[in-house]
């Protein structure tokens, strides 16, 4: 091999090949202390788009169990109001039940039905003020949507009907409803033939309250079920997409402690390839 000056191909080889180690070692120091392989797209391209879409959809996933939380305060909140007509309607059932009595005196019933009036006036206001985050919850037929899934379509969705106890009983109102808070006699006792007839309007609301609280503790079932299966694809999408972005330190560091050595001997390499030039210079002497 011919001894030259201005050319040091070994030098410039060694060179090359030093700064490849020093950008391998470079890459493997930005995963480490990211803690990630995909911190630069450049270094992956398609697991980079991959992780990305996955934490779209971790993202996704994490908004709707939020959603489904929603719909269940919301059910929640109508179940507490509707428990609360239940109990103030069979009070109400038992005044009437007592007016039936004919041992009582008009006195007597004028002083039940203070008392069941007291009762539909509550009721009233229950159905009238009961709402979720300003969305009426007793009084209005609108329906409710809640999305429990990362993508839009229909089965990512969940609809809660309306209720609306504010309605005519003939159409699934309450009997012991009246728009005007400060209405008597809505139910009346007074006689004893209209405690019988109140009797029987006090079971019928009875029923379509425990009609009601059913149907909102089935879709509260169902955002439950949501939830559980939303969390579970939450947990397997994370685990796919470690695998694909999460730096493997063990095999992280032992590259670098490979590339490290590697800097070493190349640099030894850069040394030895300096002794030609130096030696054809010694011929001058």
């Amino acid at each position: 091999m011919a001894l030259t000056i201005n050319s040091n191909l070994s030098a410039l080889q060694g060179q090359n090949q030093l700064n490849q180690t020093q950008k391998a070692k470079d890459k493997l120091l930005a995963q480490l202390s990211a803690s990630k392989t995909t911190n630069n797209a450049a270094n992956n391209p398609a697991n980079a788009a991959i992780s990305e879409a996955l934490l779209a959809q971790i993202n996704g996933n994490n908004q709707a169990i939020n959603n489904a939380n929603d719909g269940i305060s919301l059910a929640q909140t109508a179940d507490g109001a509707l428990n609360q007509l239940q109990s103030n309607t069979q009070q109400i059932q038992e005044l009437a039940i007592q007016a039936g009595n004919g041992a009582l005196s008009p006195s007597n019933r004028q002083a039940l039905q203070q008392q069941v009036d007291q009762l539909t006036q509550a009721n009233s206001a229950i159905v009238q003020s009961t709402e979720f985050n300003g969305t009426p919850l007793l009084n209005s037929n609108a329906t409710t949507t809640f999305q429990v899934g990362p993508n839009g379509s229909a089965d990512n969705q969940v609809n809660i009907s309306g209720v609306n106890l504010a309605a005519a009983p003939a159409s699934g109102g309450l009997n012991s409803y009246n728009a005007n808070l400060n209405a008597t006699g809505t139910i009346d006792i007074s006689t004893q033939a209209g405690a019988l007839a109140a009797q029987q309007s006090t079971n019928t609301d009875l029923n379509t309250l425990a009609n009601t609280r059913s149907t909102l503790g089935s879709i509260s079932n169902r955002f439950e079920a949501s939830i559980n299966n939303l969390q579970t694809a939450s947990v397997n999408t994370a685990a796919a997409n470690s695998r694909i972005s999460d730096t493997d330190f063990a095999a992280a560091t032992a590259q670098l402690a490979a590339k490290q050595i590697l800097g070493q001997t190349g640099l030894a390499a850069q040394a030895q390839a300096n002794i030609g030039p130096r030696a054809a210079l010694s011929l001058l002497g």
